[in-house]
């Protein structure tokens, strides 16, 4: 059998699926990592615009009785809970479980997103049986870096960004911390009063911290806060 030769670093996709950095086509589960740049080309700003262009993912907003952004499920493979607290599909960031897919919205500018299909209980724990999906975030390095951008759109669709990234201490301790609002009115005219049906609106702010005491260790203090906002 010919050994495989070596993927070269630009085609190289790196996903810690099981608790460990490796390249994907070493790792023997279903697993499909959007990098930033995908999420960007996509336009993904919410588990709904990911759910819709990533096959096999379905988001249920309607199993708690109304149909916004209050309560949502994540449907993989067609594994759908049967109760609206059954969960069958769990949402991490980087590797920590969180309790709702709601706060996908607060990551600004992942690494990549890891889907993974299948069965999880091994590396991720319970709740996990049709899958699990893991946010990375990145590590900001020993330069400063900021950024803003901002997006207009038909029927008011708004979405803005802003961050900041840079070293406390060089070689050892950096931080990021962000700033997001996205907006965007329904598609549909409420003919009781005149006003759209279905809109969103979204802040988020996040803050990281990184410490690496040695070229071994990594340590990621993470804190997110979010609302959402929306109509009838």
């Amino acid at each position: 059998e010919e050994p495989r030769l070596p993927a070269s670093p630009l085609d190289a996709i790196v996903v810690t699926s099981r608790k460990r950095e490796e390249d994907i086509l070493d790792v023997p589960l279903t697993v499909k990592a959007i990098t930033a740049e995908g999420l960007s080309v996509r336009g993904v700003t919410s588990m709904q615009s990911l759910a819709s262009s990533t096959p096999g993912i379905n988001i249920n907003d309607s199993s708690s009785g109304h149909a916004d952004r209050g309560f949502q499920q994540v449907v993989l493979r067609g594994f759908t809970p049967v109760t609206t607290l059954a969960t069958t599909t769990s949402l991490f960031i980087d590797g920590v479980a969180v309790s709702s897919p709601s706060a996908f919205t607060a990551i600004s500018s992942p690494e990549r997103i890891e889907i993974l299909k299948g069965p999880q209980s091994a590396y991720f724990g319970r709740n996990t049986f049709a899958g699990a999906i893991n946010i990375v975030n990145r590590v900001p390095g020993d330069e400063w870096h900021g950024s803003v951008s901002a997006m207009m759109g038909t029927r008011e669709n708004f979405k803005g960004h802003a961050d900041v990234e840079g070293p406390l201490v060089p070689g050892y301790v950096s931080f990021r911390t962000s700033v997001d609002y996205f907006r965007k009115n329904g598609s549909w005219i409420n003919s009781a009063d005149g006003r759209t049906l279905g809109d969103q609106s979204t802040f988020s702010a996040t803050g990281l911290l990184v410490i690496k005491p040695t070229d071994r260790i990594t340590i990621k203090g993470f804190i997110m806060g979010s609302r959402d906002r929306d109509g009838a």
